[in-house]
């Protein structure tokens, strides 16, 4: 039986400088304040050792009272251009010890930048549908949070 497995991409144009919304993605501080699909759902970092190599783990507060916990290692950091990390769900989640791979590309200049993000190593489509979903949203909770300025952008420092 051969194994094929499934990715997803998903592309959006945000209204920030590729620094700053690479600094969103790097520093722990700035990622509690956005890194989830909702508002509505919590996220708290466990750890986060930002460097090749380096191990992050993430727990979840959901509506439904469930606190699943993420978590993964940091695979490529080329800063303020690509990252790449595992994502791995701990037991109890129906998708437990199933280790995907998350790469992040920031594209552009001045004061829009593209971020492209492929989710890769899939188990099945419906998982990667529901992923592809959740980056949607996740990337809906940073404009938002970018918008309300919610943390520090580069744009916004004194000269």
């Amino acid at each position: 039986m051969s194994t094929l497995l499934h990715s997803t991409t998903v592309c959006r144009l945000i209204k920030a400088d590729k620094t700053s919304l690479f600094a969103a993605f790097s520093k722990a501080e700035v990622l509690e304040q956005w890194f989830s699909p909702s508002p509505d759902i919590g996220v708290e970092i466990l750890q986060f050792d930002f460097r090749a190599g380096g191990r992050y783990r993430f727990r979840y507060s959901m509506k439904d009272g469930s606190r699943p916990i993420l978590g993964g290692s940091f695979v490529r950091i080329e800063a303020p251009d690509r990252l790449s990390f595992t994502w791995v769900w701990e037991e109890p989640d129906p998708h437990a010890g199933i280790p995907t791979i998350v790469t992040v590309e920031f594209h552009g200049g001045g004061v829009q930048t593209e971020i492209v993000l492929t989710h890769s190593q899939i188990p099945t489509e419906e998982i990667a549908q529901r992923h592809a979903a959740g980056w949607e949203a996740t990337f809906d909770h940073l404009e938002k949070a970018l918008s309300q300025h919610r943390f520090p952008s580069q744009s916004k420092r004194k000269h």
